[in-house]
């Protein structure tokens, strides 16, 4: 019975070896390395609102930072999709404007950093149709930057 049972297995298994299952290609346009994507919207896209700096002093200065793809942020970010904001994120209005020209403006509530992480704080937009919705983040280290500062996220846009 156990031999049937190798026997069996090993038939299968040569059949799935030579009877592979077809990979599907996807075809992915790939955007020029310095263009930015600041001014489309797509599902994807996000925005992050930084703290950078030492252990010292966490608050040494405060990117903006555009993500195309939201789940794929975290690395310094080339010079369109950055711009800098504030010493103070929870401002009635506050903007920042890209290199692009693209100027995101967003509304954070005066209380935002009383919130539980990951609640709705405010909203943004890029000057397109669908605004963004503004949610405290965990203030976990998105990138470190070149002068090693690590760059926290306070609140992320999508």
């Amino acid at each position: 019975m156990v031999a049937l049972s190798l026997m069996t297995l090993a038939t299968l298994l040569g059949s799935a070896l030579a009877n592979p299952v077809p990979v599907p290609s996807f075809d992915v346009e790939i955007p020029a390395a310095n263009a930015s994507e600041v001014d489309k919207r797509q599902a994807a896209e996000g925005v992050y609102l930084l703290n950078c700096g030492p252990p010292s002093n966490p608050n040494t200065y405060h990117p903006v930072v555009y993500c195309p793809d939201i789940s794929n942020c975290g690395r310094i970010p080339s010079y369109n999709n950055l711009c800098y904001g504030p010493t103070k994120w929870e401002t009635s209005t506050g903007s920042c404007r890209f290199p692009t020209g693209v100027t995101f403006t967003w509304n954070i509530v005066a209380n935002a950093q009383e919130f539980p992480y990951f609640a709705v704080v405010g909203s943004g937009n890029n000057g397109r149709p669908r605004p963004f919705t503004i949610r405290k983040d965990n203030q976990g280290v998105l990138y470190r930057d070149g002068q090693g500062y690590d760059c926290r996220a306070i609140y992320v846009a999508v």
